[in-house]
This record gives C-alpha cells, sequence and structure tokens, in this order.
C-alpha cells in the first residue's frame, strides 16, 4: 500500500511540474476588445497567482526531496513482511476488514444528510448609459447591480433504495437602494430587487430493479447541445438578463413525475409535467426591457387536461449516443395576440395585446459522436401547432436543425460551436408584419472559447452569439477570467458587449454593455 502511495504522490508531482506557465496567443474570432477588457479587469489576479505558483514550485522541491529515499523503505517494508506467517497475516486481515466495516457504518450513519451550497456577490457596471437628467426616471447607468446571493441544497438518503433533495436560492440587490429607489416601477423592484424561491425539491427511488422514478419539482434536460436549444423543451429559462447566464444555469425546475426505464444499452423515459410555466422576461422598464407598458400573459391553468408530456427513448455506444424525443406541451415563447380594440376619444383605435402561448407537438433526434478529439453533435425536431395574430385561420408547423462541434486537442482548452436554423413551414408573407415579425429561416450561431492556465487555476471564457446568417439581426459577445484563489473560493470578472443589428429587440439591449464581476465561495 505504500508504494502505491508514493507512486500517487510522485506521479502527482510529475504532473505538477510538466504544467509549465504558458500564455498561448488567444485567437481573435470574437473581439480582440473583449479579451483585452477582460484581462485589464483581472490583472491583480494574475499578480496573486505568480506570487502562489512561486510557492508552489518551492513546495514542489521539498517534496521530491523528501521523496527520493521512498523506494529504499518500500524494499525493507516488504522484507520485514516476508517474515510474517499465513496465520498472523490472517488475523491482522480480519481485524482490517472488521475495523473498515465498523468505519462504514460509522460514516454512513453519519453521512446520510449532506449539506452544499455557495454565497457570494455579484457586480454590475455599465458603461454606455448615461444618468436620466432628474430623479423622475430611472438610473440604469454606473452600478446597476450590488447582488449578494446564498443557494443551499439539502440532500438525504431515505434507507437504501430512495433520496430526498431540497434546494433553495435567495438573493437582494442593494443598487435599487444606492440610487433613487423610488424611480424604479413596482415590476423591476418585484421581480429584481430580492427573490427567495425553492428550487429542485423532489424523491427519487428504485422500486424497481431496472426503474427509478422521480417525483417533485426538477429539471430535466433533453439533447447534445450546450449553447441552444431544440429538443429541450421541457423547462422554461430564466431570460431576465439575456446572455449573462449560460444554459445550464438558467432552467427553472417545475413539479414533475419522472420514470426511466433501463434495459441492455437503452433507456425509456417518461415525464408528466404537472405545473404550467414560462420563461422569466426582463419586467417592463428595467434595463433589458424598454417598453413602459406591461401586456397581460394567458397561463392556461394547472390541471390534468393541461398536462405536458415527454418521452425519450436513448442508448450509449462506444463512441457514439443518439435518443429519440417526443413531447406535448405548452410553448415558452408566446405569441402576441390583438385581443380586442378600443376607442379612445382623441387617439382613436388602441389594440389590447395579451401574450398567448400555442399548445404544440414536437418530435425530434439527437446525436452525439465521438472521433478522437472531436465531439459532433447534431439535433432535428419538428413543431406542430404554432399560431399568430395575423393568420389566425391556421396552425403553422417549423423545423429546427442543429450542428455543432467541440474540440479539445489542445493542452487545457476547449473550442465549441453551433449553429442552428429555424425555419417555418408554409411561411405566409402577411407574418412579417407587426406584431409577429416573423421569418421564414432564422440562424443562430455561437463560439464558446474555453481555456485553463496555471495548473488550471485561472480560466478564460470567451462566447460569441451572431443571430443571422452574418451577425445581421445582432448577437452578443461575453469574455470572462475566473481565479481560483483556493478550493472554494473564486473570483471572476468579466465584459458583456451586445451588438443591435437589424433585430427590434437586440437593438433594445444595446445600450446594456457592462462590466461584471463575481466572488464566490462553496461549502
Amino acid at each position: 500500500m505504500n508504494r502505491i502511495k508514493n507512486n500517487q504522490i510522485v506521479s502527482t508531482v510529475q504532473f505538477c511540474r510538466k504544467k509549465a506557465l504558458m500564455l498561448q496567443s488567444i485567437f481573435s474570432p470574437i473581439r480582440s476588445l473583449i479579451l483585452v477588457t477582460a484581462l485589464l479587469i483581472l490583472v491583480p489576479v494574475i499578480v496573486v497567482t505568480d506570487i502562489v505558483l512561486a510557492q508552489e514550485a518551492s513546495d514542489d522541491a521539498e517534496i521530491e526531496e523528501a521523496l527520493s529515499g521512498f523506494d529504499e523503505e518500500d524494499s525493507g517494508i516488504e522484507d520485514a513482511l516476508s517474515g510474517f506467517d499465513e496465520e498472523e497475516l490472517a488475523e491482522d486481515e480480519e481485524k482490517n476488514i472488521k475495523h473498515t466495516e465498523e468505519t462504514e457504518a460509522k460514516n454512513g450513519k453519519e453521512n446520510w444528510s449532506t449539506f452544499f451550497g455557495y454565497t457570494g456577490i455579484n457586480l454590475n457596471y455599465s458603461f454606455e448609459r448615461e444618468p436620466p437628467e432628474d430623479n423622475s426616471n430611472a438610473d440604469w447607468s454606473g452600478l446597476t447591480k450590488v447582488r449578494p446571493f446564498f443557494s443551499l441544497t439539502w440532500d438525504a438518503k431515505l434507507g437504501s433504495n430512495w433520496n430526498s433533495r431540497i434546494s433553495a436560492k435567495a438573493f437582494y440587490d442593494f443598487a435599487y437602494g444606492l440610487k433613487e429607489r423610488d424611480s424604479f416601477t413596482s415590476e423591476v423592484l418585484n421581480e429584481l430587487e430580492k427573490e427567495a424561491e425553492l428550487r429542485e425539491v423532489y424523491l427519487e427511488g428504485s422500486p424497481f430493479g431496472s426503474l427509478d422514478i422521480r417525483l417533485g419539482s426538477q429539471i430535466v434536460a433533453w439533447g447534445t447541445a450546450d449553447s441552444l436549444r431544440v429538443v429541450d423543451v421541457l423547462n422554461p429559462t430564466d431570460n431576465r438578463e439575456y446572455g449573462m447566464t449560460d444554459l445550464e444555469d438558467v432552467r427553472i425546475p417545475l413539479p414533475m413525475t419522472r420514470l426511466d426505464y433501463y434495459f441492455g444499452d437503452f433507456k425509456l423515459q417518461a415525464v408528466a409535467v404537472h405545473q404550467i410555466k414560462f420563461n422569466k422576461s426582463a419586467p417592463p422598464g428595467s434595463d433589458y426591457n424598454s417598453t413602459t407598458t406591461e401586456i397581460k400573459e394567458v397561463v392556461p391553468e394547472s390541471k390534468a387536461e393541461n398536462t405536458e408530456y415527454g418521452l425519450a427513448l436513448s442508448g450509449t455506444f462506444s463512441g457514439w449516443d443518439a435518443s429519440l424525443h417526443w413531447a406535448q406541451y405548452f410553448n415558452d415563447e408566446a405569441y402576441l395576440l390583438v385581443a380586442d380594440m378600443t376607442f379612445i376619444p382623441g387617439i382613436g383605435l388602441v389594440p389590447t395585446l395579451e401574450n398567448r402561448h400555442s399548445r404544440l407537438t414536437m418530435s425530434g433526434i439527437a446525436l452525439s459522436i465521438t472521433s478522437g478529439n472531436y465531439i459532433w453533435k447534431a439535433e432535428a425536431a419538428n413543431f406542430w401547432g404554432m399560431e399568430f395574430n395575423n393568420v389566425k385561420e391556421k396552425k403553422f408547423t417549423r423545423t429546427e436543425i442543429l450542428i455543432g462541434t467541440e474540440y479539445s486537442g489542445w493542452s487545457d482548452t476547449s473550442l465549441s460551436i453551433e449553429s442552428g436554423v429555424k425555419h417555418l413551414n408554409d411561411f405566409d408573407q402577411r407574418l412579417e408584419a407587426e406584431p409577429d415579425y416573423q421569418r421564414e429561416d432564422r440562424i443562430v450561431t455561437t463560439l464558446n472559447l474555453m481555456q485553463d492556465y496555471f495548473n488550471q487555476t485561472l480560466h478564460l471564457q470567451v462566447f460569441g452569439m451572431m443571430i443571422g446568417q452574418w451577425g445581421e439581426d445582432g448577437g452578443l459577445n461575453r469574455a470572462s477570467l475566473e481565479y481560483d484563489v483556493m478550493d472554494a473560493f473564486s473570483v471572476k470578472g468579466g465584459v458583456m458587449m451586445y451588438q443591435p443589428g437589424n433585430s427590434l429587440y437586440f437593438q433594445s439591449l444595446n445600450d446594456n454593455d457592462r462590466i461584471f464581476f463575481e466572488a464566490r465561495y462553496s461549502f
């Protein structure tokens, strides 16, 4: 055992020494300005890193000196053990087994319940917007977020086959109190100033050997893509700060019943969603929604006939996996409906608008293939039942296709590119007018570069998204550097820049460029 431990330590030391200090030149596909700005933000972090690395180099030398005589000691230990008779060894082995069993039992008793989570603070500084001329208007310039946050998860084992989870998160944003708080709308304060909510709350177990069941609020992520969604339709997303959060962190849990049946290399999954929820959007009057009028959202009642369903058959094989998906659900993306026209003297006819959600049926496929340093991804799906205001007499179908690849052949580097197209079948030119503003084809492309430095303690991420074939309909660019100060504590800083293009939505985000910072402690 000592020889094994010694070899492991020596291998670790050698691995650490091979990770030399290197900072490869970063490509310039998405605005070198972004990267330069992000680097300037975290210059102090890099200085601290150099100090830490110097200390690590000194520690490595001491460890190597201490390990230099271990091989000789191992030989002596083996010689000493060679004189033990079989009875003594058997007796010692029995004692060790008994001690191990007692230790495992003790640990199992102590670890039936586990708490973990994180806390920290988020800061945002908007450098594009100008302060308002008076205090009657909301001030979205300068420091727009001073948000401490907290997340806690409790996992518990309930016998040998059942587990439970309860997770919650909360935040409070002091930025509104630092400015003229009364100038912000009640919708903004209710949605963005504070929040406390339960996240995943479920019970899961295996009543039968090949069947798993999970009951409660949870997330079901379908598909292979990391940045875009095609077959991943069950959970809505939090879009209140568009582009500031990765897809894996924006999904909203929903009360579901989930069954997973395993047979051979396949898994059959059945899901029933019991509560209707839609995407969280920025409230009117906020920096991500410049409109001042709140539009009524029609939410179907959460009853049996409105239950959302999903089926997925997936298989994992040597070097690749594939899955088939079907779902019947309400579209998280609403369409504007002119519900009524009201005559106002001196103004004329004024439309009454509602956000409606179509009941859709989706069938699709997802594929992932590993080939050397590449992971190839593809998704495709058809959607039936799409409704629009300008053509009320028919329902439309939409076809979505996504292809992507991820390359990890460079040291401590991964590069991912994904591109998707949405094609509205049997397109009607009337859909181009307001309030629909639909196009026959919509193309979205994303690029995500991640690199690690300094023994994987400094993490660079450059993310870009463009709407349209060449970005003519807008997009965004985000660059950040994250430094692991210690195992449980990290700091992160970066810059977000929006491109308006021809899209009305991205034009409204044009002044939202900002610098952001986060400090996080995990426990």
